[in-house]
């Protein structure tokens, strides 16, 4: 590691460590310093709490350099709480005329009767989520996932960077908190899609190595029973050999299969909480004995209607089903 790398972690660590409780003693000078650290800290570290820091590999001590697990540990030392900041737009255009033709062009209802009632001026809450995701398996797949979703109805949109929009300001911090559940199974769904080129590659390279090493031991099977059986001590070897063969394949497999383990992560890292304006169109549904008011939204930033989400999967779709209880479905929760 060249010197001037070696200085600037060593200052990045010492900084790290004091605003984590550290007390540390690192002269610039010397190859090594002396750290006391609060339990918690060095817990994450997987350190003693009064230990030796230096840039040289050390037994007992934390090592920090580009070779060694500190930057790595580390990353335990940050918040896993997404950031958040809240934004703001005052007033946009919001849609004057009747909502029913546009609502019959851009939804279908095929188990419902569905009436407009009326259309009036709203704010909503967008939500721009960025999430960290990750696999672990015998490789290691990562991408950050990103997208937007109306809060009240939870469908997911696609909506422009709202912090490149010249009519959004900062606004108080909203106290509500999100519905981390839906959000949550939303930003997995993408996840999967994302990665499901990677996971079929995984499958399809297991599947290659679970047929190498059934033939191989099988091989080894055949391979002593082809020997010729004199007697009854013959024939034992033969089934101890045969069992022995089968145990150790049984372990090989599962090492296998531990191998490919697929090992998902996903973590928020940023949300931005826009409050804008933008017109609910209320609609009368009725199905069998059942009636209910809902509401969907003409987005004033796309100038669009946004579709509803299945109350099931979280699936947005503009053709939408319902139960008996006036609970929206998609196609596919619906036959199920």
């Amino acid at each position: 590691m060249s010197q001037a790398i070696d200085q600037r972690l060593k200052t990045f660590a010492v900084s790290l460590l004091e605003r984590n409780g550290g007390l540390v003693e690192w002269p610039a000078y010397l190859k090594s310093g002396f750290a006391v650290l609060p339990s918690h800290t060095a817990q994450l570290l997987e350190c003693p709490e009064n230990t030796e820091i230096t840039g040289e590999s050390v037994h007992s001590g934390l090592t920090i350099n580009l070779a060694s697990m500190f930057l790595q540990r580390i990353e335990r030392l940050f918040p896993t709480d997404a950031s958040a900041i809240s934004l703001k737009i005052d007033t946009l255009y919001l849609k004057k005329s009747a909502m029913d033709e546009p609502v019959a062009r851009a939804f279908g209802f095929p188990n419902a009767r569905v009436k407009v009632i009326g259309a009036s001026a709203d704010r909503v809450e967008y939500q721009f989520w960025h999430f960290a995701a990750a696999i672990e398996s015998d490789e290691k797949w990562e991408d950050v996932i990103n997208f937007a979703r109306n809060s009240r109805t939870g469908a997911m949109l696609e909506l422009p960077d709202p912090l490149s929009n010249y009519d959004a300001h900062p606004s108080r911090p909203d106290a509500t908190t999100p519905e981390m559940t839906r959000v949550m199974a939303q930003a997995a769904a993408v996840a999967a899609r994302r990665s499901q080129a990677f996971v079929q590659r995984l499958e399809e390279r297991m599947d290659r190595d679970l047929k190498r090493l059934k033939s191989y031991y099988h091989a080894l099977v055949d391979d002593a029973a082809d020997h010729k059986i004199r007697g009854a001590a013959d024939l034992e070897k033969l089934d101890a050999r045969t069992r022995a063969v089968e145990l150790e394949l049984e372990r090989k497999i599962d090492e296998l299969r531990d191998r490919y383990t697929l090992r998902p992560e996903l973590r928020p890292i940023a949300l931005v909480r826009l409050d804008a304006p933008a017109l609910r169109v209320e609609l009368n549904v009725q199905r069998r004995n059942a009636e209910k008011r809902i509401g969907i939204y003409w987005n004033a930033i796309t100038k669009a209607l946004e579709p509803l989400a299945c109350s099931k999967c979280a699936a947005d779709s503009f053709t939408v089903h319902f139960d008996d209880q006036i609970q929206t479905l998609c196609a596919q929760c619906a036959q199920a």
